[in-house]
């Protein structure tokens, strides 16, 4: 009874030891931001904020900052975006996708892209 006590229990170590399903830490998946050309110029009103319409489940009445139509652009600058430098904005650096928390939703490699384009753009109101 004794071996066989001692039997389990090493048959029972030696599974919860050599059993585990992730033997590395999987790899962070990397996104590849495309480059937009400093030509094309970014309107917030028709590019930007229909991006935000995405998030507005959350970022509305509520939550902030307040990304619904007409209402996100003074709650986002100079808060939330830093003109001219994306690097620096909180908002690019939080976007679904770039930093959020799982939220079931994320943005596209080319939404983050516009987005900080028009950060980089100054982030102007048009």
């Amino acid at each position: 009874m004794k071996k066989l006590l001692q039997i389990v229990l090493v048959s029972s170590l030696s599974l919860l030891c050599f059993s585990c399903y992730y033997d590395e830490i999987p790899e962070q998946l990397v996104v590849e931001i495309p480059e937009i050309p400093d030509t094309q110029v970014i309107s917030f009103g028709t590019e930007i904020q229909p991006i935000f319409s995405k998030c507005t489940g959350c970022h509305g009445a509520n939550i902030s900052p307040d990304l619904r139509t007409g209402n996100s652009y003074s709650a986002l600058v100079p808060k939330y975006v830093t003109a001219s430098n994306a690097d620096a904005s909180r908002l690019y650096n939080y976007l679904p996708g770039n930093g959020h928390h799982d939220v079931g939703i994320s943005l596209s490699a080319n939404e983050i892209a516009l987005i900080k384009a028009w950060i980089n753009q100054g982030a102007k109101d048009n």
